[in-house]
């Protein structure tokens, strides 16, 4: 299950793409010899990413008087750390603003989502939150219902940044809002630090989810990265379906790194992955393999800075993503047009992961900006 938080919640080769399917596969492009060597833009990426974030607002001040005594309930996909530290920020932010807060906890299976909407619309909530991707598009009865019976619906952390807004986006058409993700973003920052940490050599194996709704273009967005930037890198990418995640992660790294010794680096595109990258490198006995992922999970960055297989994280600050996923709800239990919202990432890697705690500690490491700048923005 995504700690993208989440579950539910395109491979390309160098110049053409492969077709997709919910079962592993893969595709290989092996770009033609060149020189080594590292566009300075790659560089200032990786440093910008490195960084810790600045907020930026996108929607003007409000006042949240009005949003006491509402009833908001949230949905989360699945129990893990890193949805943990978003339902923690937004029960905080709700409690604060005098909103009352129920979390339905499910363990990420269809039937108990429909349970928890079942739940919300007879106990006359005032506000659902589909958290880290229970699919709005295999809830599109429920969501309407809720709509129906005056319940706005948003979800966050499903949609990328760069995705229409609802009713435009895929499954969509009865939602209120939504809160992105900036999934591309964190893509790119990943193919920019491999591409210097290998000064421009990397044969890196690249492991997403096609049924995944942004896995694809992430992917995507990595390979286009190295087409235009690295020309003496050469990439595979294999996708492995959510409900395989836990059984044959490993023995598809595995298979990937038998048919070809000369990877390198490994990138899967979700925290959960790891734990079946890293045996799949010490099964093998392999040397020099560096391992990559995303989402920011303490575990992950503690694998970092025990120097073990794992070299590099793109993380997200998760108590951001939930004060980020609350300006949507208060603006829109208040009365107030929905904005565009973008959330952070920072890269960390054995320069920075001691910012994140020893041990490493949800949304530690991404200063106080994002939770302040909201607060800010909330007026009595």
């Amino acid at each position: 299950m995504l700690a993208v938080g989440a579950l539910t919640l395109a491979a390309c080769s160098s110049g053409t793409s492969s077709s997709e399917s919910p079962d592993a596969s893969s595709s290989e492009s092996v770009a033609a010899p060149a020189e080594a060597g590292v566009a300075q833009s790659v560089l200032d990426g990786v440093e910008v990413a490195k960084a810790v974030p600045a907020f930026a607002a996108q929607g003007e001040a409000f006042s949240i008087a009005t949003v006491k005594g509402k009833k908001i309930f949230e949905i989360p996909s699945v129990p893990n750390p890193f949805l943990q530290g978003i339902s923690d920020a937004m029960k905080t932010a709700a409690e604060d603003a005098g909103a009352i807060y129920t979390i339905c906890d499910t363990q990420g299976e269809l039937a108990q989502w429909v349970a928890c909407f079942d739940q919300a619309i007879n106990s006359g909530q005032n506000l659902i939150v589909l958290s880290g991707a229970p699919d709005p598009r295999a809830l599109q009865p429920q969501i309407q219902a809720a709509s129906e019976a005056g319940i706005p619906v948003i979800v966050s952390h499903f949609y990328d940044d760069e995705s229409p807004v609802p009713p435009a986006c895929e499954g969509c058409e009865f939602l209120a809002a939504s809160v992105t993700a900036p999934f591309n973003v964190a893509g790119k920052a990943a193919a920019d630090w491999i591409i210097a940490d290998s000064n421009g050599t990397a044969n890196t194996l690249i492991v997403g989810g096609s049924d995944i709704l942004p896995s694809p273009a992430t992917i995507d967005t990595m390979t286009k990265e190295f087409d235009t930037n690295c020309s003496g890198c050469s990439y595979t990418v294999i996708n492995i379906p959510v409900a395989d995640w836990n059984t044959k992660t490993q023995s598809e790294i595995q298979a990937a790194l038998q048919a070809n010794p000369d990877i390198n680096y490994i990138y899967v595109l979700y925290d959960a992955m790891v734990a079946g990258a890293v045996p799949a490198v010490e099964t093998l006995g392999l040397t020099g393999v560096k391992i990559g992922s995303y989402n920011g999970s303490p575990f992950a960055l503690d694998f970092i800075a025990q120097g073990d297989l794992v070299a590099f994280n793109v993380g997200e600050d998760t108590p951001g993503i939930g004060y980020a996923t609350m300006d949507q709800g208060f603006r829109i239990l208040t009365g107030n047009d929905p904005v565009l919202t973008r959330t952070s990432i920072r890269l960390w890697d054995d320069t920075n992961v001691s910012e994140a705690g020893t041990p490493a500690v949800s949304g530690a490491g991404y200063g106080d900006a994002n939770i302040a700048g909201f607060k800010a923005l909330w007026l009595p």
